[in-house]
């Protein structure tokens, strides 16, 4: 690797045995051609084309190639501190979100990532990734190590989908079966948004509990029930404001919110200026 650059990318003509071995950065072997044995942790895989497998640091592993055979590889090796400098200096009982791009490789059960076989549409981006990553490493333009980066978290994202994919499968199902019930809430809480709006009355027209109900939600939207509902009547009162016809006591009222001075500690802190002052701002002299 580059001395400022913990990341390398290199295209292999040809590959000869490996025996048992092991490095302390990550391996990404996609094979465009050929194939061989790929043993880890004694547990042998058969990779051929168009597969692809990650060894995380300190993991086991060797290559047995056929004598005569054409083996053509993509490869990448990074250590985890170019996704991530805090990698460096990670302990155990630290999280961070960065962690979610090599957690999947490197705390699970190597069976699913030592030999990946990629789908015709997730090969092809694969391997397109791959492709830019290794001309920009041989280019070295300007700039390169961005884009050298910003591609191979992509690439590890899907790789991450890849390796979980009953998960994905999963979460899908469970998705699709709470479609129609998620939209019908968010529906009825952007038409209703004036009225005083219970999590009762949202989990009475789901037909779920408490907590089934604001998990499911916080998954579909991304936020809680309440923050969701304030969020959606801020929008509104920013609209109303605009409108020279309507008091602050108006808009108040018309969004839900059913108290004066509540109303304005909350538009405050949301959106750092009191409404009388948003007003102002948003409406021309």
């Amino acid at each position: 690797m580059l001395e400022d650059l913990h990341c390398k990318m290199y295209k292999l003509g040809s590959v000869s045995n490996l025996w048992t071995h092991f490095h302390d950065y990550f391996q990404i072997w996609y094979v465009s051609k050929g194939g061989f044995i790929h043993t880890v942790d004694n547990q042998p895989y058969t990779i051929t084309k168009g597969d692809l497998f990650v060894v995380a640091p300190y993991t086991l592993h060797s290559i047995q190639v056929e004598s005569d055979r054409e083996v053509e590889i993509i490869g990448c090796e990074f250590m985890p501190g170019f996704v991530n400098e805090q990698f460096d200096h990670r302990t155990a009982d630290q999280a961070f979100f960065d962690a979610g791009y090599l957690e999947h490789f490197w705390h699970n059960d190597p069976t699913a990532q030592s030999q990946i076989a990629l789908d015709g549409v997730t090969e092809g981006k694969i391997r397109n990734l791959l492709l830019e990553m290794l001309n920009e490493y041989e280019r070295r333009t300007p700039f390169f190590q961005i884009v050298l980066k910003s591609n191979l978290l992509v690439m590890l994202s899907i790789l991450i989908r890849q390796v979980n994919r009953d998960i994905v499968r999963a979460g899908f199902e469970k998705s699709e079966k709470y479609r129609d019930i998620m939209t019908r809430v968010v529906d009825y809480m952007h038409h209703n948004v004036h009225e005083d709006i219970k999590l009762e009355q949202v989990c009475s027209l789901a037909n779920m509990s408490k907590s089934t109900f604001c998990s499911l939600f916080k998954e579909w939207t991304g936020k809680t029930f309440n923050r969701y509902l304030i969020d959606l009547r801020i929008l509104n009162a920013m609209t109303l404001l605009q409108r020279p016809a309507l008091s602050v006591t108006d808009v108040c009222y018309a969004t839900g919110f059913n108290e004066l001075s509540y109303f304005c500690r909350i538009f405050k802190k949301y959106t750092g200026i009191s409404p009388n002052h948003f007003r102002k701002q948003a409406i021309p002299k």
